[in-house]
This record gives C-alpha cells, structure tokens and sequence, in this order.
C-alpha cells in the first residue's frame, strides 16, 4: 500500500508593495547644489587674483593729498559716547538720503541704528529703496528720483551710502552732475570706490564665479554682474568714463582690522596674507577714499560696524556713532 506524502506548504504571498512617500520639493540650497552638478568642471585655475590693483586710483589720482579728518573725528566720537551734541544746527534743514550696501536686503538690523539715531535727533531720514543685489544703472536710477523728487519739494540732500550704497551715491552725481545743485553732502561709509578686492576675486576665478552665477539669482533673486561691477576692471573703466565732480562736500570712511574678534576675520586674513593688503574684511582701505574727498581713516573698524550692531567686547564701535560723526564732518562741524 502506497503513503501519500503531505501536501506541500503554500507558496509565501508576495510582501505590499510600499506606497512611495510625497516628495518634497527641494529647497535653495539643494537646487543650487544639484545646479552646480550638472556643469562642466572649471579649469583649476585661480588666476593672480587682484595682486597691485588695491590703491590704482590713488597712485594715478592729481592734485593735492586728501584732508585727513581721522583726528577731528576721533575727538567728535568720544563727545557722542558721552551723549554730547556734535552735529551743526543747520543739519535740521536737510533731508538724508540712506543708501544699503550689498546684501543689505538680507542682513537683519542693517543700517538701522544710523537711522534711528539720526531720526533721534530730529532730521528727516529716507531709506531709498535700492536693489541691494541689482546693477548699478537701476540703483542710480532710484537715486536720482529721489533727488529729484527733494528738488521739486525744495529740499537740500546729505546722502550717506554704506559699501556699495556709498558707490551708487558717488555714481548718480557722476552720471547726473546737474543734480550736485540738490546735493549739500555726500558721507561715503567704506564704500568700494575705487573697487572691491573680494569682489574682483569672485569674478575673476571660474570657480567662484560660476558659483555666484547661480546663487545670486536662486538664493537672493539678484544679479550676479552686481558683483563684477564691483571689480577693479569695472570701476577703472566707470571712473575714467564718469569722473565724480569737484565741488561737492565729501567725506569718506575708510577703515581697516586685523583681528580675531571680527566676524569678517577669514576674509581680512585671507586679503593680507594672499596680497599683503590692509582691509576690513570686504574693501582694502586705500580704495574706500574717493578722489576730493575730505577722509577718516581707521585701522581698528570691520567692514559690518559702520551698518550693524556687534556683540559687546568684539565691535569698538556703534552704527549710529559713526554716522553721525561722519555727518557732522561732513557739515563742516568744527
């Protein structure tokens, strides 16, 4: 008699397929890193870089030194600590005009001590509304509006412009001398004039500029040639075309630091040790004087204490400090 043999076992079912989770849109960073990606690598060249460009201006510039206001300004700096009032009592009759600087769109609380400090002590203050990451044409644009718009009121204008808002101030009467008549003063706070070395260097070195190529319009919806326009071939090229006008009372800042404690310690570090140049971190201090201007000169100030509050004990100076000072000089205060 034969056995039957147990039945064999069932095959397994097959395991749920998962279903796939929702994807999630990629933020800024990761579009911009799977951008980069997809290029062609870049050449591994850095080029030379900016070596003996700081200072061009000034070693092609004619004429007579600039009147040096360093120790006119550390005397009135000292009186505003104590809460003494330094500005002349025709500074009332003005309307200041503010102008931001690169990123300042970006940055929380930039410039906003100079304005309420100058709104404190009673003068009319207007913030333009620049791109902070646009091109210089459509910034002085802006700017010339607002002049306009003064001169239709019958107003006298201080301008103050911090790093690449001090350029566009410098710029608009360059381009538009008939409007110097609107103008009583220019303040010019560590502003590139004569050129950016750390801008020169972005644009200038394929690997960094295909990057600010693709995060300045994904990251900050700018333009990426705001940054170039910044470089020492660009503003050679605008300053020799567009020379700024004698005659206007101008007072510019141009600071230098070397320290640990700044937040911008890597970048002057970087400027001194690869070019030997003395800088606060963004703008070498020789091309922050512009040509006819009276100038401060200050080798313990990073390029963000002119526009922003720092921690106690690692900025020396206040925002609205330095303003105004600065503004006060510019009046002619004695």
């Amino acid at each position: 008699m034969r056995q039957s043999l147990p039945d064999a076992p069932p095959p397994p079912l097959p395991s749920p397929t998962p279903t796939p989770a929702p994807a999630r849109e990629a933020n800024a960073i990761v579009r911009l890193t799977r951008s980069l990606r997809g290029l062609p690598a870049a050449d591994r060249w850095w080029g030379p870089g900016c070596g003996g460009l700081a200072g061009w201006l000034k070693a092609a510039a004619d004429g007579l030194p600039a009147e040096d206001l360093t120790p006119r300004f550390r005397a009135l700096h000292a009186r505003v600590r104590e809460g003494e009032p330094v500005l002349p009592d025709e500074a009332r009759r003005h309307q200041y005009l503010l102008v931001r600087g690169m990123l300042g769109d970006e940055l929380p609380g930039y410039l906003l001590d100079n304005v309420q400090r100058l709104e404190r002590r009673g003068l009319d203050v207007r913030e333009v509304p620049v791109d902070t990451e646009g091109l210089l044409a459509d910034n002085v644009a802006l700017l010339r509006e607002a002049l306009l718009d003064a001169a239709h009121f019958g107003r006298s204008v201080v301008m103050v412009g911090h790093s690449k808002g001090g350029v566009e101030c410098t710029a608009t009467l360059a381009l538009h001398p008939e409007l110097r008549r609107v103008v009583r003063a220019v303040v010019t706070l560590q502003a590139p004039y004569g050129g950016s070395s750390i801008a020169h260097d972005l644009a200038t070195t394929p690997e960094m500029r295909r990057l600010i190529d693709f995060a300045f319009p994904l990251l900050f919806h700018g333009v990426s040639r705001s940054v170039e326009e910044l470089s020492y071939t660009s503003r050679m090229a605008f300053i020799r075309k567009h020379p700024y006008p004698a005659g206007i009372p101008t007072v510019s800042l141009a600071t230098s630091r070397l320290s640990r404690l700044s937040s911008l310690y890597p970048l002057q570090r970087y400027l001194h040790d690869r070019y030997g140049y003395a800088s606060d971190g963004m703008v070498t201090a020789v091309d922050a004087e512009v040509p006819g201007a009276a100038v401060v000169r200050l080798d313990d100030m990073d390029h963000a204490e002119a526009a922003m509050w720092g921690l106690p004990g690692f900025a020396r100076y206040h925002p609205g400090d330095v303003t105004e000072v600065m503004v006060a000089l510019a009046l002619g205060a004695r």
